[in-house]
């Protein structure tokens, strides 16, 4: 007997343990004052019954001819639940906010979990040279400049002259091609809540090219 109940101990510490393997937290990230929105997973069936989670807390619930909706705690008065799909907005977030939001559809807890993350606007990006003593004879890149510290993250992009944006890194490394061809550079940040460009930079190994140079 005492073998039996090691035995299923041990069986339901392995069901709970593939279970929280399988959880797949999604970030989601947000700025102060702005509204969240957090959707379910697909369902096959109607839904009759909806419980939102903020961390361990009740946040929203709805049982259909059972339960009116509720809301709970900090989230009463800026929280919306969509009973048909199960989507929950909630308004004027704040870093209190930050948190593991969960939801259970028709008694059945879903695998996905968000992570909500607070951040903030991009800063106004700059274009420098780096190193700013180089020149033709070294190697001499772009830094796309600004202080992301409460802005991860971040991704970059880059526009020579009045072409296409490129994806790329904060710096690019300038070819001699493009020292002898290309006017202006400028730089694009953006993450999740924001995206802000650089003024064109002016390259400052480019020469307009006259009539007289072009027939020497």
């Amino acid at each position: 007997m005492g073998r039996s109940v090691v035995y299923g101990v041990l069986l339901l510490l392995l069901v709970a343990n593939v279970s929280f393997c399988q959880a797949q937290t999604v970030e989601k990230y947000f700025k102060v004052g702005d509204t969240l929105q957090l959707s379910p997973q697909p369902v096959s069936a109607e839904i009759t019954s909806i419980v939102w989670k903020y961390d361990k807390y009740l946040l929203a619930e709805w049982v259909k001819d059972a339960i009116d909706l509720t809301y709970y705690s900090k989230f009463k008065v800026r929280t919306t639940l969509n009973t048909t799909t199960g989507v929950l907005e909630i308004r004027n977030m704040t870093a209190a906010d930050t948190g593991l939001y969960s939801v259970e559809i028709n008694n059945q807890v879903q695998s996905q979990v968000y992570q909500t993350v607070e951040i903030e606007d991009v800063p106004q990006p700059e274009v420098e040279v780096k190193p700013l003593a180089c020149d033709r004879s070294s190697t001499c890149g772009l830094k796309c400049y600004g202080d992301i510290t409460n802005a991860e993250p971040v991704t970059y992009s880059w526009k020579k002259d009045d072409g296409e944006w490129e994806d790329g890194q904060d710096r690019r490394d300038l070819t001699s091609l493009e020292m002898d061809s290309v006017k202006t550079f400028t730089c694009r940040m953006k993450n999740p809540v924001s995206q802000k460009e650089s003024e064109a930079f002016k390259n400052p190994f480019y020469q307009e090219k006259t009539a007289g140079t072009e027939s020497e």
